[in-house]
């Protein structure tokens, strides 16, 4: 077909060098749900609610809006590098255009291990969670067998193409913030009717040190919301099936972050005053849950929790089909050992070998790690350094592409967003806590290391534009 005649967004592709290869079928609702679904605020505060006021007492929950004001400057980036390269890959694709194909394959690898970890993380989680609740021993074993479990039945319904995908996670969307906005809006009614806690209660940080001593903690805490405020660039890996994409995917990205930063606040605002027992809630394993069954009926509790893992659930459908496209978007591009097979497209136009590989590269990652907080410090780490890398591009570099001569970003936002993903990179990993974390990011990287190598010829072949398209058809 001449480019004159095909569908705008097929001359968008074009002019990167690139045919329209799966079904654009996602829309406005779709798109965000994505990248909130990855987000998984429920799933982040879930996790490490409990850890947040252990750490600084109830002041902690004052970090959560902080950090999201940071990240809402990286979403800004990222909106703007998704509105002039819409297309899948996102992180790789973005430092590529305006960093070089080395550069970018750094972002592509760290891209990978950052979704393989997180997911991964999340599976292991929802498994911890579910097994107990149906009667069976939450036994290292058990939990492993059960992530990869988890793992295929996520698979089976990404091979079954985007439209299932969004309409499953559409659905677990409306359910999680319908449940959760209720849940919040009523735990905060009945505090203050009942006097649970006054307003004073959210900024006192009792067992912890005073004034400019307690800052150590309250930076501690911050890594609740650092860990958990990430991921809403997911949106911009499905560039390729979304409609409109230079529209939609930005307005996903800045939305899902916005919408999770304030549901997120919501939730930490209700529950803390909501707390009976500052005690109690600090030395229970679930105190989201030991929350709710002093307000609520138990049977309510239980819908919740049920609710909750299915946002859990959601969450990792959405990083399995964000993690099947970054590796088929550099697998394309000859990038990856095996690309000719990882850049099959099914007759349901998904990459389902990607997907496949994928899956059980990630249920490998569980049985290896065997540890939730391991495999999320792992992922945290390789998606910060991603972000640097990301942003030090849009900051430094120039775009290689004819459409896009112009700074898509304004170096004063690329200067500001850096220092402030620096700032995240430096608590995620100088702690001592975090050291095996750290180790296992070296090990990563030099087995990236040597797929780097085995690469670079093709490296040097695909360059971008019009070239990229004639280095296709030969090796096709």
């Amino acid at each position: 077909m001449p480019p004159e005649t095909k569908a705008p967004n097929e001359n968008e592709l074009a002019r990167f060098g690139y045919r329209q290869e799966l079904n654009r079928e996602l829309g406005w609702f779709s798109s965000f749900a994505l990248s909130f679904s990855i987000v998984a605020v429920t799933t982040g505060l879930f996790a490490t609610y409990g850890a947040g006021l252990q750490t600084a007492g109830p002041a902690f929950i004052w970090t959560w809006p902080i950090v999201g004001v940071g990240q809402f400057l990286l979403a800004m980036v990222f909106a703007k590098l998704s509105r002039r390269i819409p297309l899948s890959g996102s992180a790789y694709q973005w430092t590529r255009e305006l960093g070089g194909s080395n550069l970018a394959w750094w972002a592509g690898w760290l891209m990978i291990i950052q979704v393989t970890a997180g997911l991964a993380a999340v599976c292991y989680a929802l498994a911890s969670y579910a097994l107990p609740a149906i009667g069976i021993t939450a036994s290292s074993s058990n939990v492993v067998i059960a992530t990869s479990l988890i793992l295929f039945s996520i698979a089976l319904i990404n091979h079954s193409g985007v439209k299932t995908t969004s309409v499953v996670n559409n659905v677990m969307v409306v359910a999680e913030i319908v449940v959760i906005l209720v849940v919040g809006f009523l735990l905060l009614v009945l505090a203050i009717i009942h006097k649970t806690n006054s307003l004073h209660f959210l900024f006192t940080h009792p067992g912890h040190p005073h004034g400019a001593a307690f800052l150590g903690p309250l930076a501690a805490s911050s890594l609740m919301a650092a860990w958990t405020i990430t991921g809403f660039e997911g949106a911009a890996n499905l560039a390729e099936e979304t409609k409109l994409p230079e529209k939609r995917v930005p307005f996903a990205i800045l939305s899902s972050e916005v919408f999770s930063v304030v549901i997120g606040f919501l939730i930490l605002l209700g529950f803390t005053l909501a707390i009976p027992s500052l005690d109690a809630a600090t030395q229970d394993a679930v105190p989201f849950a030991y929350i709710m069954n002093h307000h609520f009926p138990h049977l309510f509790t239980t819908i919740v929790m049920f609710i909750i893992v299915a946002e859990i659930y959601a969450c990792a459908l959405a990083n399995s089909a964000m993690l099947m496209r970054m590796v088929w978007a550099m697998a394309r591009d000859r990038q990856l050992p095996g690309s000719g097979w990882l850049s099959r497209i099914s007759a349901r136009k998904v990459p389902a070998n990607s997907l496949w590989l994928m899956t059980v590269l990630t249920a490998l990652c569980a049985w290896w790690a065997k540890l939730v907080m391991v495999i999320a410090g792992i992922s945290g780490i390789a998606a910060y350094i991603t972000y640097v890398m990301v942003v030090g591009c849009a900051l430094l570099g120039s775009s290689h592409h004819q459409v896009s001569k112009s700074r898509i970003v304004p170096r004063a936002l690329a200067t500001i967003t850096l220092i402030w993903i620096l700032i995240c990179l430096g608590a995620l990993t100088i702690p001592e806590t975090t050291r095996t974390n750290v180790k296992a990011m070296l090990v990563l990287g030099l087995v990236g290391l040597g797929f780097w190598l085995l690469t670079r010829k093709s490296r040097g072949l695909l360059g971008s534009g019009s070239a990229k398209m004639e280095s296709f058809e030969v090796l096709e």
